[in-house]
């Protein structure tokens, strides 16, 4: 239940973590997204929202599906032919900067702001600068370029000291631009506040979560901090005001149990009136069912509840199954006539042969093939004799070069 909007009041929306082109395996999300994407402009036109906020990951990748992108380009169109909603909408670090930037141009004819890469002055006016009711700092993902000078041979204290700092810097720099404007201001960032809740999908944003930061980082100028990248609704800190919107829909089994949720905020000329949750309506659950090997039959057979106008999908952990088994193929069987589809089988049985645990091999495709980065150090697991300082160089240099991809750059 969206509540009246405070006469007067501007109204904001603050979601993230879209993850639009995100498949479960090779099961596509798209119908969970599209049924995501019709609730957010219901939800934006029943709720009188004067602006959008999306703060990062609109993308699973950086090089996204056409579906994708077309449920993005529609879904923007559809909001400015219905409303007069402005939008912010900054990257995480799945997005392509430069993807994200191409079409900016046309997308501020639709009342969008597309802010791709860190700016200088990352200050935008809402609705406009004429007659502003809203400051917002729009602050993307910051890359380590963007947050310091690499040095060889730099130790781990240095490189989060050189991360947290820049990082500081940001937002201190924008803290300082909003003050004199006397007008509410918000910030957003794609970034790891120390103590929150994380879940199993996300991403690792700085190589040995070394640009983890407090929320003393964020200036108290700012009335609220709109956070992307950990993908559980939750404040930060103690803290109301910096807040995680949380991802849409579960992106993996581990969110399997949270309430998804996109969060309304009011302002007036004295700074935020208030805030809610409104929870996004359930379009698929996932499930985790979890066994050993001699209460297989008994837990497949259990009811596992209703929830979702879309069939369910289950995850089952075998604790310890027989040796030799064909597993999939007796968990096809339990399953067979079920109202839920077993999309994924994990046995946790410890270590192969190929160093590896049978549960991490059974970690979706999309889980290394969309993370590079998560590739890279599986490789260097298997790398004899290397030290831990050669290592960490050779993580910095690796994401250096993929950042450099995803923005669009010529190496």
């Amino acid at each position: 239940m969206i509540p009246a909007k405070p006469a007067g009041a501007y109204r904001v929306l603050h979601t993230a973590d879209w993850h639009l082109g995100k498949c479960l395996g090779e099961l596509s999300r798209e119908e969970e997204h599209a049924r995501f994407l019709e609730f957010l402009l219901g939800t934006i036109l029943d709720g009188d929202i004067d602006a959008l906020i999306v703060a990062g990951d609109v993308f699973d990748s950086a090089n996204p599906p056409q579906s994708a992108l077309g449920q993005y380009y529609d879904f923007l169109a559809r909001l400015y032919q219905a409303s007069a909603c402005s939008v912010v909408i900054v990257a995480g670090n799945h997005d392509s900067p430069a993807l994200l930037e191409s079409p900016r141009d046309v997308l501020r004819t639709l009342r969008a702001t597309i802010v791709g890469r860190a700016l200088d002055d990352p200050i935008v006016l809402l609705p406009d600068r004429e007659s502003a009711r809203l400051a917002v700092a729009a602050i993307p993902f910051l890359r380590d370029r963007d947050l310091r000078s690499g040095q060889m041979g730099q130790g781990e204290d240095a490189i989060r000291g050189a991360l947290v700092a820049g990082i500081a810097r940001r937002y201190a720099d924008a803290g300082e631009r909003v003050a004199g404007l006397g007008l509410p201001a918000l910030a957003t960032g794609h970034l790891t506040v120390l103590g929150s809740a994380v879940a199993d999908s996300e991403r690792e944003i700085h190589v040995g979560g070394l640009g983890s930061v407090g929320t003393q980082m964020f200036p108290e100028v700012f009335d609220y901090v709109a956070l992307g990248h950990l993908h559980r609704p939750q404040a930060c800190g103690g803290k109301e005001s910096v807040r995680y919107s949380g991802s849409p829909i579960p992106l993996s089994f581990s969110e399997a149990g949270d309430t998804k949720a996109v969060r309304v905020l009011d302002f007036d000329h004295r700074g935020l009136l208030g805030q809610r949750g409104i929870e996004i309506p359930l379009a698929r659950r996932l499930v985790q069912l979890r066994a050993k090997r001699a209460d297989l039959e008994k837990v497949m057979a259990a009811p596992i509840g209703a929830g979702g106008e879309l069939r369910t999908w289950v995850e089952v952990l075998v604790e310890d199954p027989l040796s030799g088994e064909n597993l999939l193929e007796r968990v096809r069987e339990l399953a067979e006539g079920k109202d839920f589809d077993v999309v994924r089988i994990v046995c946790e049985t410890g270590v192969t042969l190929s160093g590896v645990s049978e549960a991490e091999a059974a970690v979706a495709e999309e889980d290394l093939m969309g993370d590079p980065l998560k590739v890279f150090g599986l490789r260097l697991d298997r790398e004899p004799g290397l030290e831990a300082g050669e290592r960490e160089e050779l993580e910095m240099a690796f994401q250096e070069i993929w950042n450099r991809y995803q923005e669009g750059d010529e190496a």
